[in-house]
């Protein structure tokens, strides 16, 4: 997978930002969903680049060439997620109907105080995750992620809930592992994207993916392995108007495994892992969100 990511420009005013997140919250979310479509429009005639990786993703996720209206969807799913993004962190989950599919796995290690480690993808919506933290007492969710990555946007969204910043693990700092096992000993979950490569990971994997190799980072993954914890692959699906889907998946149930054996186990978790995006990415190729060649090297 393409470092690209990384180095791209964050698109968006900053103006922009903080009056979609008034509109959103005063004027009520079908006001503020008619004013996507002339952000929306903008980003249809300013990113050439971006729509061509979304077509070639596209294509391989349907198995036919893509259409324009089928690009435009995904711009359409993308504003749609990112606003309602400013719902959930507001606590206003009344709005949305987040259906939740198998949280068994998830609900019975919370039972149990034990944590666990939730790898998700930029396919969806990250934060549909919070309904099921708002509606399970105690069940405490906590962030792996790059701070300076689209950091304009996070300022933005933090402002709404002010723990946020508690709950957050910046992903490069020394102390990242430290972090990591603390919150998962706490009986805490962590959750992280891990459908993107960084230009700082130096453990990686090429692995097949819709047809062609890309690369996946296992730093989280490894770290999962050393400190024996389980972990679970999650996606907040978006299927039109206020609906979504978020659905669990066990991975692992968390035993530690020796030295001598974790490169064999991080492959075969990693592979689990690309197995559950393959089938989301087929089943949603609308919500895709990486913008950007994801095959490149």
């Amino acid at each position: 997978m393409s470092v690209e990511w990384s180095s791209r420009r964050e698109r968006g005013n900053g103006l922009w930002i903080a009056f979609m997140r008034i509109l959103a919250l005063r004027g009520g979310r079908r006001l503020a969903r008619l004013c996507l479509y002339p952000a929306i429009a903008w980003f249809l005639l300013v990113t050439r680049k971006e729509q061509r990786s979304v077509r070639e993703f596209l294509g391989r996720a349907r198995s036919r060439p893509p259409r324009w209206r089928d690009v435009a969807r995904t711009y359409w799913n993308f504003a749609a997620v990112t606003l309602d993004r400013t719902y959930l962190l507001a606590g206003r989950n009344d709005l949305l109907d987040i259906r939740i599919h198998n949280p068994d796995p998830l609900l019975e290690l919370h039972s149990q105080g034990q944590g666990a480690i939730l790898l998700g993808a930029h396919i969806g919506s990250f934060f549909a995750m919070r309904a099921l933290a708002r509606q399970r007492v105690g069940l405490d969710i906590h962030i792996l992620f790059y701070p300076e990555h689209n950091a304009r946007i996070t300022r933005a969204f933090a402002a709404l809930d002010p723990d946020l910043a508690r709950r957050c693990i910046p992903l490069g700092s020394p102390d990242v592992l430290m972090q990591l096992s603390d919150r998962i000993e706490n009986g805490s979950f962590v959750a992280a994207l891990s459908d993107r490569v960084a230009p700082s990971d130096t453990h990686v994997l090429d692995l097949p993916f819709l047809g062609k190799p890309a690369r996946f980072a296992t730093g989280v993954t490894q770290a999962a392995l050393v400190l024996g914890c389980p972990v679970l692959f999650y996606a907040g699906i978006y299927r039109g108007g206020n609906h979504y889907d978020l659905y669990l998946e066990q991975l692992c149930t968390g035993e530690r495994v020796k030295r001598a054996d974790r490169e064999q186990a991080v492959n075969l978790l990693t592979r689990k892992y690309v197995a559950c995006l393959e089938h989301y990415a087929r089943d949603a190729p609308d919500n895709w969100f990486n913008f950007y060649d994801y095959w490149a090297h």
